[in-house]
């Protein structure tokens, strides 16, 4: 009897460990490319996941990735090993405590991004894009209709331990609320001295939103809408800060297996930028697509014709083969020429790449 009791007590006691979890995931990429790197290329990253029960249904989270890229020597060391999107997490059903490489409150806030989100002005979505940035703090809540966020980062100044390296900088706030068809939203960043207010709704079928900001005391609106015809969505904005003037058209089409996507944007400060892009599924694993992006904004540096073809070999493995044929110096020497359509990141010239998910 005393060997039976000592076992189940052995047992309530691994029931109770049992509630912590620990999953690992990882990815690894080999590729050869003739133009930006000029050769074979690799790159491997690892994800850690720790998860634990707390009591009053609280729950301790972690995650890290541990990142291996091939190194720019000569030597046949095994490159360079980063550790990033590192975040400690507090949470329960209604509110999470993040800290580490979180993102900011305006990754939870949508509206109308052209008024917002260009190279005239842009909130950042991630904390470690704050120049001198160690880490960041994240808040987020919700409680029946009503959710929100609250971000700071750390910043790091650079003058040894105890002389204000914890100092927090940078805040920003969303709340948002659903109204039965309206949803609205209020977004404050402290640097850029910015607030937009943002009102959405569906009319008839099509999705429309209306943004007002204020940015260093100047006014500035934006009206942006969507609507589905059939197979094809199509999309306009239209945005003014002072004295400048955004505006954009946008279709898509997708039926099947072919998607085809085009749009014209005419950003603040005059840039332009249009694309024509399309994707036809083969339904036996093969995935094609090709297009043109060009334009000449002062950031974006995705100005190319491309094509791709990607195999899915199953169980996370794939194999691509891409041609990005960069039309300006910038776009030559950069690793990710984005696509629109299936969200690629390619670099220029020729690339072929073997891809595996863990």
């Amino acid at each position: 009897m005393k060997k039976i009791l000592l076992s189940s007590a052995a047992i309530a006691l691994l029931a109770g460990a049992a509630s912590a979890e620990v999953t690992w995931s990882g990815d690894a990429e080999l590729g050869y490319n003739d133009d930006w790197n000029d050769g074979a290329y690799y790159d491997a990253g690892l994800t850690v996941n720790l998860s634990q029960e707390l009591n009053n249904g609280w729950t301790a989270s972690a995650s890290l990735d541990i990142d291996l890229e091939s190194d720019t020597d000569t030597t046949y060391s095994m490159g360079t090993v980063d550790s990033s999107d590192w975040v400690l997490t507090l949470s329960n059903d209604m509110f999470a405590l993040s800290f580490g490489d979180v993102d900011t409150a305006y990754a939870s806030f949508s509206g109308v991004s052209a008024l917002y989100d260009n190279d005239f002005f842009a909130p950042f979505d991630e904390a470690a894009d704050y120049a001198g940035t160690t880490a960041g703090i994240l808040v987020t809540g919700s409680f029946g209709m009503v959710s929100g966020a609250l971000s700071y980062v750390v910043v790091d100044d650079g003058a040894g331990e105890g002389t204000n390296d914890g100092d927090l900088d940078g805040a920003q706030l969303y709340l948002g609320a659903e109204f039965g068809m309206v949803d609205a939203g209020l977004f404050y960043d402290d640097v850029l001295e910015m607030t937009v207010v943002n009102l959405g709704t569906t009319l008839a079928g099509a999705e429309f939103n209306f943004s007002v900001m204020d940015y260093f005391n100047e006014t500035g609106y934006g009206i942006d809408v969507s609507y589905p015809v059939g197979p094809v969505t199509l999309g306009a904005y239209f945005a003014s800060v002072d004295s400048e003037e955004a505006y954009g058209v946008s279709a898509e089409y997708s039926d099947g297996p072919i998607t085809v996507a085009a749009y014209y944007n005419e950003e603040f400060l005059g840039e332009a930028e249009y694309a024509l892009e399309g994707a036809y599924d083969f339904g036996s694993g093969l995935v094609v697509t090709a297009g043109y992006i060009d334009g000449d904004s002062v950031s974006d540096n995705d100005y190319a014709s491309y094509v791709v073809a990607e195999y899915d070999l199953g169980g996370g493995a794939s194999f691509l083969a891409s041609y990005a044929d960069a039309n300006n110096a910038a776009a030559v020497t950069t690793d990710d020429i984005d696509t629109g359509l299936g969200g690629y990141e390619l670099k220029s010239g020729a690339t072929l790449a073997l891809s595996f998910s863990f």
